[in-house]
């Protein structure tokens, strides 16, 4: 799934998330900042979801984790777990809420 991303203040450095339906061809193509759902194993063997951070124009490391964003599900602070792969694919995030449940 794929979260277009909403500026919630003026700075544009708190994201909220929407839910759509968007491919990751038209996501990429018309969204400046976007989370990706990613599986992840972890050690034990359990699947765990992460979020991947996309963005349309490149990103330096310190543009990128200047954001605040929010977790699709349950709406607290995602926190970054994984660093960018590029200037377009940026952090991966986790919910430390959603991984207590």
């Amino acid at each position: 799934m794929n979260y277009p991303l909403l500026k919630m203040n003026k700075e544009g450095t708190l994201l909220r998330p929407q839910h759509t339906y968007y491919s990751d061809e038209y996501a990429h193509a018309m969204c400046d900042l976007h989370l990706s759902d990613v599986v992840i194993e972890d050690d034990k063997g359990k699947l765990k979801l992460r979020y991947r951070l996309h963005a349309k124009h490149p990103h330096t490391i310190e543009g990128a984790m200047a954001y605040s964003i929010l977790c699709p599900k349950c709406h607290h602070h995602l926190k970054q777990v994984g660093r960018s792969l590029s200037y377009h694919d940026l952090g991966l995030y986790a919910c430390p809420f959603c991984d207590k449940i």
